[in-house]
């Protein structure tokens, strides 16, 4: 039951992120109106307007578009909320006008990219606790996925930052331009589906025993210390039943009678099968504890 929640976590993740990479991310103006990369403002404005109503944020953002070639550049490597949204990130130039930061657009749009990989960490130690995964394997998990996660956000930033805007300055027709922000976008979560995707078949396989993997120490001793912690909570709660028991007499006179009883019955099993018992007991425990290397 807990495997099928943590399968059933990472799915609905997965479905997510499929989600987000095929239909999320904010719409490319340039595709929308069929309008070359240099295009004048204008005229892109009235092609926009066209394809669908013109809103205040587009006049923001086509109004940081005509400033320069440079911040068409960085539309493509940061998308348009940084220069939408991020009023920080403009400076001012000697003529009295404004440019946008490279710098800062940067900084603006790193939540954004780190965000997705933080709540997939969240999903993934939820999914790898001692109560959604089973064997020692499975919880350790979280371990190798974090390293990976750890390494597709680093590959990103690192793309990010290196990225040479300049292959974009002589392009003009849409298939030349390359357009950074959403094809780091679609790998953002195809990246994370995927991860999710073959981490819930991995505890499928695990857990169903189509894979079996050598039981290791750890995972005995995780084991055999729950079952010490159940059993002595099963003794603690005896021993109190038992002192409420023994304080009243007729409840006393009852347990007598029937442990009486099942002396009586223990007396009708052969002693064949009562060593049997005992053999299948301590094969199981030599089992339990026993460590064979390699």
């Amino acid at each position: 039951m807990a495997s099928s929640l943590s399968i059933a976590v990472l799915l609905l993740a997965a479905l997510v992120y499929f989600t987000a990479a095929i239909f999320g991310g904010s719409e490319n103006i340039f595709y929308l109106a069929n309008a070359r990369f240099i295009t004048p403002s204008n005229v892109l404005s009235a092609r926009l307007s066209k394809a669908r109503p013109f809103t205040q944020t587009d006049g923001v953002l086509i109004s940081r578009l005509s400033t320069s070639l440079a911040e068409r550049i960085s539309y493509t490597i940061y998308g348009p909320e940084p220069l939408i949204q991020c009023t920080w990130c403009l400076t001012t130039t000697d003529d009295g006008g404004t440019h946008g930061n490279a710098a800062m657009y940067l900084i603006f749009s790193l939540p954004q990219i780190l965000s997705p990989y933080l709540v997939h960490a969240f999903v993934l130690g939820l999914t790898t606790t001692p109560f959604l995964a089973r064997g020692y394997v499975t919880r350790n998990m979280r371990i190798y996925v974090s390293y990976l996660l750890g390494l597709l956000m680093a590959t990103e930033v690192w793309t990010l930052i290196s990225f040479d805007g300049t292959v974009n300055a002589s392009a003009t027709a849409l298939g030349e331009v390359t357009w950074l922000y959403w094809d780091l976008f679609s790998f953002r979560y195809t990246s994370l589906a995927v991860i999710s995707l073959l981490h819930a078949i991995v505890i499928y396989l695990l857990d169903t025993g189509a894979i079996v993997l050598p039981t290791t120490m750890e995972d005995r001793l995780f084991q055999l210390a729950a079952m010490e912690e159940n059993i002595n909570q099963r003794m603690r709660f005896t021993r109190t039943l038992n002192g409420v028991i023994m304080k009243r007499s007729a409840w006393r006179t009852k347990v007598v009678q029937y442990w009486d009883a099942q002396r009586e019955k223990e007396q009708t099993v052969p002693e064949e099968i009562k060593s049997l018992w005992e053999s299948d007991a301590r094969m199981w425990v030599d089992g339990m504890i026993k460590f064979e290397e390699g």
